[in-house]
């Protein structure tokens, strides 16, 4: 995959867009910035990186294979892809936090937001924006995240991680046929963060449920238990996981 590295972006993805829209070139392509200066996140958030710690880039997924019905497919493969990339440089304890966190030992490491290019009806790119902890070791005012040198006491060398993800990634977007998203559902659910166990929500009108993380359905919405053993489905917009 050809990379090519800027020292500041404002957004990687938002870069990705500009670079597709301008060349359309149909070989993926990852830009990778040491300042993220306005990285988005999740409902609007903001990702927060060091410049130099950490890894924040983007990929041009051409032309994937998977109707837009479903989407979440790509986004539940990516988060599957690094988690096998952290394997390899023995990263314990990886789970995805729905939709789309990178858990480690119950700490958030990175993230994932797709953005996807339509046409026609047609998903003709997917913008993969990943950020990941690698070397930071402060997180203030975020009790919750840490990165992969926290949890190991290791100083990696990022572009020797981003090789690793981007390898998994490769695996995904040349496969250039839907028998690579087979079993992604199954695969996802199976590592998802707190599936089968009592997590407390927070709904958009800040009240809070309890309910038992059962899994996705096909579109990506989270499936849960919660009183009188009813089953309901929620979008991103509409909770958010207290942990």
């Amino acid at each position: 995959m050809h990379i090519i590295k800027v020292d500041a972006t404002e957004s990687t993805n938002s870069l990705a867009r500009e670079w597709f829209n301008t060349n359309r070139n149909n070989s993926p392509i990852c830009i990778v910035a040491s300042d993220q200066t306005s990285g988005r996140g999740q409902r609007g958030a903001k990702w927060v990186s060091n410049a130099g710690e950490n890894l924040t880039f983007s990929v041009i997924y051409p032309k994937p294979c998977i109707a837009i019905s479903d989407q979440f497919l790509i986004s539940a493969a990516v988060g599957l892809q690094i988690i096998k990339a952290l394997k390899l440089i023995k990263i314990n304890n990886l789970k995805l936090k729905w939709p789309n966190d990178i858990m480690a030992d119950n700490y958030k490491i990175g993230g994932v937001l797709i953005e996807n290019i339509l046409q026609n009806n047609v998903i003709i790119a997917s913008i993969i924006g990943i950020g990941l902890n690698i070397n930071q070791v402060h997180f203030p005012d975020l009790p919750k995240a840490a990165s992969i040198k926290n949890l190991t006491g290791t100083i990696y060398s990022i572009d020797e991680v981003l090789s690793m993800i981007l390898e998994k990634l490769d695996d995904m977007i040349l496969s250039n046929d839907n028998s690579f998203f087979k079993n992604v559902h199954e695969d996802y659910e199976a590592g998802l963060f707190r599936r089968n166990k009592a997590s407390t929500f927070q709904l958009k009108d800040g009240s809070f449920i309890v309910g038992i993380i059962l899994g996705v359905d096909h579109s990506g919405l989270l499936k849960l238990k919660v009183e009188d053993e009813e089953i309901r489905t929620f979008d991103l917009k509409e909770l958010k996981l207290l942990f």
